[in-house]
């Protein structure tokens, strides 16, 4: 069994990868002002080297672009749910031997809620980065909430897009499963349907109906940052990663609790669009 990845995922990581080298850089210099620590999250670790879609070559996974920093964080926690990824996960214990790397089988959000994020309180003078790369729409709302309260953690997370279509991309909103309805209050939280959803009346003689906005990528990840920004303080704009026929696929978003990790984030964001 192998992870496969496409192009989009390629940028995804090297936008992760510039971010973490310019944290850890200034964390380290503010062990001085009392830091007695800075960890990586990784809440959707997978193997650690994913296979390409396109080529017969493998790439380092998120758990590996953290790892191979030349500053390494102080500590690691990589949760994985699936059995089979979480035993290659393993074999990075033996390679980076001189990472505290801590490896986490279970439900992502049960893990970081009750295992991770209560060891992070801001009274440990601790700080910490969350890659929240979901499959799907397993990231939970309540989760961001339970993350945002420390002030000790900020997050990347990579917003689902064409999962959330999936679930709600309905021309009428009574269409919508309950399943599916139940999922996106899990993973947006209460009220998401304002967000999508708008009453309409065709003509004077058509009864009122909800039906669905019409929104691009980019504004869907921009109602996601409105409501990270209720929890957390400062937020970058979206970046859309689309797949080789461009279709929108994700859109990743750093949220945190520091004007620094912004303009970091900010940064290399708006390099990475004006590269195109």
């Amino acid at each position: 069994m192998e992870d496969l990845v496409g192009k989009w995922s390629e940028a995804k990581l090297e936008l992760l990868r510039k971010y973490l080298t310019g944290y850890v850089m200034v964390l380290r210099n503010q062990a001085s002002k009392g830091i007695r620590g800075y960890e990586y999250i990784d809440g959707f670790a997978g193997t650690g080297k994913p296979k390409s879609k396109d080529e017969e070559r493998y790439i380092d996974g998120s758990p590996r672009v953290a790892l191979s920093l030349s500053t390494p964080f102080t500590k690691y926690h990589f949760i994985e749910i699936s059995d089979w990824r979480r035993e290659r996960l393993h074999a990075l214990k033996q390679e980076f031997t001189g990472c505290d790397i801590e490896i986490y089988p279970g439900d992502c959000n049960e893990v970081l809620r009750y295992q991770i994020v209560p060891t992070l309180p801001y009274s440990s003078y601790k700080r910490a980065i969350a890659f929240l790369d979901p499959f799907g729409l397993a990231l939970e709302w309540e989760t961001l909430e339970a993350i945002a309260a420390t002030r000790t953690i900020e997050v990347f997370i990579n917003i689902p897009i064409m999962d959330i279509n999936r679930n709600i991309r309905r021309q009428d909103k009574d269409q919508i499963s309950e399943e599916s309805r139940e999922r996106m209050t899990l993973f947006w939280g209460r009220g998401w349907d304002a967000d999508f959803f708008e009453e309409t009346r065709p003509d004077l003689f058509d009864q009122t109906k909800i039906v669905l906005k019409r929104q691009s990528a980019k504004q869907v990840g921009n109602l996601y940052r409105k409501r990270l920004r209720e929890i957390f303080p400062f937020c970058t704009v979206p970046v859309v990663l689309r797949n080789s026929t461009n279709a929108p696929l994700y859109c990743l978003i750093f949220a945190g609790h520091k004007k620094t990790g912004l303009s970091i984030a900010e940064s290399i964001f708006e390099r990475y669009e004006k590269m195109g």
